[in-house]
């Protein structure tokens, strides 16, 4: 029956496993989250004084994957 079905889940000993998982991907990911700490509580003025411009940037981001760029206004589908 396994020469039928071969298994997909084979075992892995011979990967080596997540750089995530490592120990240096766990000392980077506490690095981070300190430092995004650290940016949040000191730097909550500077974000909200720039946040209605980053609310106008996501507007031509939105125009460009909502809409697929220029050529997503076709109205094939619509018959007036």
């Amino acid at each position: 029956m396994d020469e039928k079905f071969p298994s997909h889940h084979k075992d892995n000993k011979d990967q080596p496993g997540s750089w995530w998982f490592s120990t240096q991907g766990i000392v980077a990911i506490l690095f981070i989250a300190v430092i995004g700490f650290y940016l949040i509580t000191e730097h909550t003025a500077h974000f909200f004084g720039i946040l209605p411009f980053l609310i106008f940037l996501l507007c031509p981001l939105m125009h460009i994957f909502m809409h697929h760029g220029h050529g997503g206004h076709n109205d094939k589908g619509h018959k007036m």
